[in-house]
């Protein structure tokens, strides 16, 4: 993950370009392979309410909420019904494809900001390389919403800071629109113009003028928000609604800085042993470090309130740890001799491919969650074939294994079986899972059960005598 943050001085070196693409090598590789197995859980709701067949259904999707009101999130999930039905992997493939263009609009940023070119692919590998947040974001298809706000973020970052405002506003509409967190994303902007106002000079009188259209773009968002039923902060079911209370806010923001930073900060430490630590850093890279450390402040302002901690919630905020480890390792390169260069660039190389058994494994829990939602998928239409429509199927999961039907569908296994097979059975999920009761399912009574399966090994099996 370390390499040389001015890899356009080393162009002839094959070290070089060796550090400049080892970490997309093991990014693809863990990920290309790991995208797409199953769907899991939400999955199947976002296809069930994104499906595009006519004009109206268009404007519906534009309108709708499951909960959460993120209508740019709709319409690529249509977009992906539309191309590849219900089969998994080319979701999955998207959303590689949208965490590449997250890496390649945080490089842009970065490059916006006056790094040298290879800080910003240090800046986008890190953010890639992530052992939170991003691989969960890939490998759990509904966890593109994570993707989406850090692509269309970062994109009106980065538009921001070659002054074009008008379409730094529109992406930060998309972001708003593809998920809740974009709602603070006008304070880091406007935090990030007083910032580097003498980089980039503007006026009180223009200031005021761009803090006036981002606040705009806001309203627009929480009018067209305030039409839907979505849920409000206050109004939200217990595990989304705000806490303040000091012991739940503290483990949060725990959680969240070791989430989103310990890569930066380890990478960090690493090129400072190398390299040599720097001696001085200038007022532009001070600037930088402030604006990156007011982007993962700011990028929490919610999330770390929320109850319901998921490391989905870093992609957004860790973009800002990424720039902070990016404008040091610079500094500790540009300053450090010609003999410890190339440690550093060997480092690039090894330390990824090295690492690459971890990422391997951490997306195989995922993997094996997702496998079993497909061959559940695969399986139950041709062992409950002779049943009528809206016969009762009792499942009796197997809580002993990490990949369990609790984990693959949680309470929506029946919109699951319905979206994939296209017709509806009553499935109980035996123990119930959890918020079962909250979800309005019930177990039947054993008189009106019609079948009764199992998982045994990861498998869908009639239980004998049954």
């Amino acid at each position: 993950m370390l390499f040389s943050p001015r890899v356009r001085d080393h162009s002839g070196s094959l070290l070089a370009k060796a550090a400049s693409l080892s970490w997309l090598l093991v990014f693809l590789g863990v990920y290309l392979a790991a995208a797409g197995h199953g769907f899991i859980k939400d999955d199947v709701v976002w296809i069930q309410n994104s499906q595009i067949h006519a004009w109206h259904d268009l404007l519906r999707v534009l309108h709708a909420d499951n909960g959460f009101y993120r209508p740019i999130v709709s319409l690529t999930f249509a977009a992906d019904a539309w191309i590849f039905g219900t089969r998994p992997r080319g979701y999955g493939l998207t959303n590689v494809v949208l965490a590449l263009l997250c890496c390649g609009s945080i490089i842009a940023l970065t490059r916006g900001l006056r790094l040298h070119a290879g800080a910003a692919i240090l800046a986008g590998a890190l953010w890639a390389l992530n052992v939170h947040g991003v691989g969960g974001s890939m490998l759990w298809i509904s966890g593109r919403t994570a993707l989406l706000l850090t692509l269309l973020a970062t994109a009106s970052a980065n538009a921001l800071v070659r002054q074009r405002m008008t379409l730094s506003a529109v992406l930060l509409l998309a972001a708003l629109f593809a998920k809740e967190e974009a709602v603070l994303l006008p304070v880091i902007l406007v935090g990030w113009l007083y910032a580097r106002r003498s980089t980039t000079p503007v006026t009180l009188l223009r200031l005021a003028a761009w803090t006036t259209v981002f606040v705009a773009a806001v309203a627009l968002y929480l009018v067209a928000r305030a039409s839907t039923h979505a849920m409000t902060p206050f109004a939200a079911p217990a595990s989304y609604r705000l806490t303040f209370d000091p012991g739940t806010v503290f483990s949060n923001a725990w959680h969240y800085a070791d989430w989103s930073a310990t890569v930066s900060a380890a990478v960090t430490i690493i090129a400072v042993l190398v390299l040599g630590r720097p001696r001085s850093i200038d007022r532009d890279a001070r600037r930088v470090l402030a604006c990156g450390a007011l982007w993962i402040l700011v990028g929490f302002g919610i999330t770390v309130f929320v109850p319901s901690r998921s490391d989905l919630y870093v992609c957004f905020p860790s973009v800002g740890a990424c720039l902070i480890a990016a404008t040091l390792c610079q500094h500790a390169w540009m300053q450090a001799s010609a003999a410890r260069r190339p440690r550093a660039l060997m480092a690039a190389v090894v330390l990824p491919l090295a690492l690459s058994p971890a990422y391997c494994a951490r997306a195989g829990r995922m993997v094996a969650i997702a496998d079993l939602s497909a061959d559940t998928l695969r399986a139950l239409p041709a062992l409950t074939a002779g049943l009528p429509a809206g016969a009762t199927v009792v499942i009796e999961d197997d809580r002993g294994q990490r990949a369990n039907l609790e984990a693959a569908f949680g309470t929506l296994l029946n919109e699951a079986y319905r979206v994939t097979a296209g017709r509806q059975l009553s499935l109980w999920i035996d123990p119930a899972v959890h918020n079962a009761d909250l979800a309005g399912l019930h177990a039947p009574c054993d008189t009106c059960v019609d079948l009764r399966l199992r998982v045994a090994h990861g498998t869908l099996e009639v239980i004998p005598g049954r």
